[in-house]
């Protein structure tokens, strides 16, 4: 689709662009240095959209917004720098204070007009995104657009460059700058050992022997322009389920060494999605291995804005389409913890290779934890939060999305536009998509 404010026309209209930073200052010559774990996020983003009623948000304004992004980012200063390299090639934060980019923009609609419409897709419209590059020193690494509805409702989006910090890390970010309209006093650490005066470059690292893991692939150098070449063009819908819908698939236990009579919902989703791409996917020895994230449990305390998701990769020995749900849901569940090895490749050769991580293999997103609905204005949670993935790689990708309803989630899929009807051909065998609860 193509962004209404790029053609002057649509339903979201009268972008105007501003910046918004840190108030004070960072010391001169203070880098950010990434480790080998973001720079291996670096040709992913993340865009997330809450819509709040007007009731919660018609006295919000853009003033207000900004002062909050003051102390935020005063919080946060690194993330308003600009990307430079050091001689060896590898990417580094300079704390020079550019900002954020802040866009202004007006929605037709009212909230509840913006919300009736079965097809989600038009949230990606209340997220302005540029990728990184190609001129790093004048790149943004996050966007924030304010987007007033017809009615007084407000949405707040970011576009949020995935090297800075997981999706767990974004949440965190917005819940602190909700905090700071209630007059809390907000502390985010600085992730240890990054922020130094001065800072040089790692020694030079050899490269490793491996040109690609299961769970990550190298892709042929972009240079400064940090976007994803994809070899297939990809496509994305959305669809809406209750967990009552999955139950079934799971009641009977097959053994007694089964953990318990209900599967956790994110397993069984990802198993049931897993084995429908095993049945459309020709070659089925690309969809015996998967990647899943998930909210790192022994993350750093406090919370600090980081790349600290657990990455874990599952794998089965037989074809995917004939497995059995209950033995793909044991698989998930011992999957092995594989972020050391991307740390290891994502600094080899001081950090110049470009990778890709999301779709590397098929990818499975659980945002249970992340706590989106916890962001609230004048103690309102949002009407709906929207969350995309931009640079997933040919294998797909699926977001496990709660909303407000506690026994309701929200699937994200991104595969080959080539697989997606057969995929949702598939899905509506096992009652979970509908033209009803479905959007292209």
């Amino acid at each position: 689709m193509v962004r209404p404010q790029e053609e002057g026309a649509g339903p979201v209209h009268g972008i105007l662009f501003s910046t918004v930073g840190s108030p004070r200052p960072s010391p001169h010559g203070t880098t950010h240095e990434p480790t080998g774990l973001d720079l291996a996020m670096k040709l992913h983003y993340l865009k997330v959209a809450y819509i709040f009623s007007a009731e919660t948000a018609g006295e919000i304004d853009v003033t207000s917004v900004k002062e909050g992004m003051f102390v935020l980012f005063e919080q946060i200063s690194w993330t308003t720098g600009r990307f430079r390299r050091h001689l060896s090639g590898r990417p580094y934060i300079k704390c020079n204070d550019c900002g954020a980019r802040f866009v202004e923009a007006h929605c037709d609609f009212t909230v509840e007009e913006w919300l009736s419409e079965p097809d989600r897709s038009d949230d990606e419209l209340l997220v302005f995104h540029k990728p990184v590059g190609p001129e790093l020193a004048f790149s943004p690494l996050i966007y924030v657009q304010m987007t007033r509805f017809k009615c007084g409702g407000l949405s707040l989006g970011l576009s949020w460059a995935h090297v800075l910090g997981d999706p767990f890390s974004l949440s965190y970010t917005i819940n602190q700058w909700a905090q700071t309209f209630v007059g809390d006093k907000i502390h985010i650490p600085i992730p240890s050992n990054r922020l130094t005066p001065n800072a040089g470059p790692d020694p030079i690292k050899p490269g490793l022997d491996r040109e690609e893991l299961g769970f990550v692939k190298r892709v042929d150098p972009v240079g400064d322009l940090w976007v994803l070449p994809n070899n297939k063009k990809m496509a994305t819908f959305s669809f809406k389920l209750t967990v009552a819908q999955i139950s079934p698939f799971f009641l009977a236990k097959p053994s007694a060494e089964n953990e318990g009579d209900r599967v956790p919902v994110f397993e069984a989703l990802c198993a049931i999605i897993w084995k429908c791409v095993g049945k459309v996917r020709e070659n089925s020895e690309l969809v015996t291995t998967i990647t899943v994230m998930r909210k790192n449990p022994n993350g750093e305390k406090p919370r600090s804005v980081n790349n600290d998701q657990t990455i874990s990769s599952a794998q089965v020995g037989y074809p995917v389409a004939d497995a059995d749900l209950w033995e793909l849901v044991r698989s998930i569940r011992e999957a092995t913890d594989v972020r050391s090895e991307i740390e290891e490749i994502g600094e080899s050769d001081d950090g110049v290779l470009d990778l890709v991580v999301y779709g590397a293999r098929l990818t499975f997103v659980d945002l249970s934890k992340a706590g989106f609905y916890g962001v609230k204005l004048k103690g309102n949670p949002p009407e709906s939060v929207y969350f995309g993935i931009q640079g997933v790689g040919d294998d797909g990708a699926v977001v496990v999305l709660p909303t407000a309803v506690a026994e309701e989630r929200v699937m994200t899929v991104t595969l080959p536009e080539e697989e997606v009807e057969r995929v949702k051909s598939e899905l509506k065998k096992y009652g979970l998509f509908s033209m009803e609860n479905g959007c292209h």
